[in-house]
């Protein structure tokens, strides 16, 4: 029988203990997941072809304190987003609303910071409303999925799903709907946007004033959760954290 010189048989020793090893056995499992936002000032938003915003600089320092090196962050629209956090496997999706409605759908890390959504009609208009029950029969309009559509549908309120934040805002301001809700820093952002004077819109109700977290699929293993969480309150206690909230939220 031929022997196979001492070289070769080292380098075949190694071919094969490389191709019996799991795929996977030398990736953080962080690096399995499929990370999802979507355009929403200040919290996460492109410019200048790189993502930006108070979310993701925290997850940015949340993969550093991990250990994990910085993963791709994919932009979609948030219906979009949406439909594929509740779909696809191994997926998180930021920044969200946690809701009661959305609590059993996700896994969660967080808070990231209170949230706040309002129902903004046009100053001219000279409506008013205190509850949900005072919106039946206006024309209302929200952005399709996010949490003040939702609140919205809960509540047997008929409304005009848009796609985009300023198409919403686009549509109040031809009249073509009474009222629209929406998370109030993205309502301002997006009416300054497209050129509205601030003092064009008014906020006649508070809909929710629940957090905004980093929501996981349902099949991220509970210890990567752990592992986000802990990462973010490291976060959390560095010394420029007040910081980096002044600079997004002020």
């Amino acid at each position: 029988m031929r022997r196979l010189p001492l070289p070769t048989l080292l380098i075949a020793l190694v071919l094969v203990a490389a191709l019996s090893a799991p795929d996977d056995g030398r990736a953080d499992p962080a690096e399995h997941l499929t990370y999802m936002t979507e355009q929403y000032w200040p919290m996460n938003y492109s410019r200048n072809g790189r993502l930006a915003g108070l979310s993701v600089e925290l997850l940015r320092r949340m993969w550093r304190e991990m250990g994990v090196p910085e993963q791709p962050i994919h932009l979609f629209p948030w219906p979009r987003a949406y439909d594929m956090g509740h779909v696809d496997p191994r997926t998180m999706l930021f920044s969200m609303y946690r809701t009661k409605g959305r609590e059993p759908d996700f896994k969660w890390v967080g808070p990231i910071v209170q949230g706040k959504t309002e129902v903004f009609t046009l100053r001219s208009r000279h409506l008013s409303a205190h509850s949900l029950k005072d919106l039946g029969g206006w024309r209302l309009a929200a952005v399709r999925d996010v949490a003040s559509a939702n609140i919205l549908r809960d509540a047997g309120l008929r409304y005009t799903g848009s796609r985009t934040p300023d198409t919403a805002i686009g549509m109040l301001t031809l009249d073509r709907v009474d009222a629209v809700a929406m998370d109030a820093l993205q309502f301002h952002h997006f009416a300054a946007r497209l050129g509205c004077p601030s003092g064009e819109f008014k906020p006649i109700m508070t809909l929710c004033t629940d957090p905004l977290y980093f929501a996981f699929s349902l099949d991220t293993p509970d210890a990567l959760i752990k592992r986000f969480q802990k990462a973010l309150d490291a976060v959390t206690r560095q010394p420029d954290y007040r910081a980096l909230l002044d600079r997004y939220l002020n």
